[in-house]
């Protein structure tokens, strides 16, 4: 599955690029504005991550929606964002979000 990701997601985000009306910050955030979620951690923290380096997220639960919890959300999303890097349980490098 990872593979995949790291093969299709570049085909992707090209037709994205080429197709969008947004800028490529607009496109970067757009999911995670969709969800409300501060960008700003997300970026500061991309910043440090290597390609393929491994992170733990540090996120409380929050409120339940629906079907899954706030805290679900942003692991779910911080997994896509700061791909090709791997999210682990426990890693020396911690992604820490709270919610506003």
């Amino acid at each position: 599955m990872v593979i995949g990701a790291v093969v299709l997601l570049p085909r992707v985000e090209h037709g994205i690029a080429r197709d969008s009306k947004l800028t490529a910050v607009e496109r970067r955030h757009a999911a995670g504005d969709r969800l409300h979620l501060d960008p700003a951690p997300f970026d500061a923290f991309l910043a440090q991550l290597a390609p393929r380096g491994r992170y733990a997220v540090d996120v409380p639960p929050g409120q339940r929606g629906p079907f899954i919890t706030r805290g679900a959300v942003v692991r779910a999303y911080a997994a896509f964002y700061f791909l090709p890097a791997i999210q682990v349980r426990r890693a020396p490098l911690v992604f820490h979000y709270r919610f506003r």
